[in-house]
């Protein structure tokens, strides 16, 4: 059944009626639009295969395509990830902030997602509708930025990308403009951070 809604919020102040809703929908496997304190991004529950698949099509996006991990706090993070206490001063110092942070998986990401990488992006927003969003679901969400067929850069006006997603399944968590500018993406696999994409985050943070 095709179901599809536009759920506005405060970008500050969410109602929180429109958040259980929201998580709701991710809960019957749907995939969500919602905003990040750098670009809007499109998540699904791991475990939803058709919402997975939906963001496959729209995005164009093959197997090989690398999923963020986006989280609510450091002990979610703990369990998509290995960290040693270098990694964990790092990430406690910059999350929630702009950054990505490539980290060891750990073995309880799944293999039908990431096969067999044995690295994963970690992400810990720091916006008031996402990281509600975290909280009210107790769960991670595998993300990918909201990005329109046959465009460059992120789409940022819901008012532009909303009509192009009402064939699909989801819902959109309309916080009003988004931004343009991606995270910064720090590689911590290794014993020196190795700053693999300047974005919105300062680095060195």
């Amino acid at each position: 059944m095709h179901v599809f809604e536009h759920l506005r919020l405060h970008p500050e102040r969410p109602q929180i009626r429109q958040i259980r809703r929201a998580v709701a929908l991710l809960r019957k496997g749907y995939f969500l639009v919602v905003p990040t304190d750098t670009t809007y991004v499109m998540v699904c529950l791991p475990q939803a295969v058709d919402g997975m698949a939906d963001i496959r099509t729209f995005r164009r996006l093959d197997e090989h395509h690398m999923w963020s991990v986006i989280c609510g706090d450091l002990s979610q993070a703990a369990t998509c990830v290995r960290m040693d206490n270098h990694a964990h001063r790092i990430l406690k110092r910059c999350l929630p902030g702009a950054y990505t942070f490539i980290l060891p998986a750990s073995s309880t990401l799944p293999r039908r997602i990431f096969g067999k990488r044995k690295d994963v992006g970690i992400r810990m927003p720091d916006h008031p509708v996402c990281q509600m969003l975290l909280e009210e679901l107790g769960e991670v969400l595998l993300a990918t930025t909201l990005q329109l067929p046959g465009q460059d850069d992120p789409g940022f006006d819901p008012d532009e990308f909303v009509p192009r997603l009402k064939h699909l399944s989801c819902a959109v968590v309309d916080a009003g403009w988004g931004g343009m500018v991606p995270t910064t993406v720090v590689d911590l696999c290794d014993d020196e951070p190795e700053l693999l994409r300047q974005g919105a985050g300062e680095w060195p943070a």
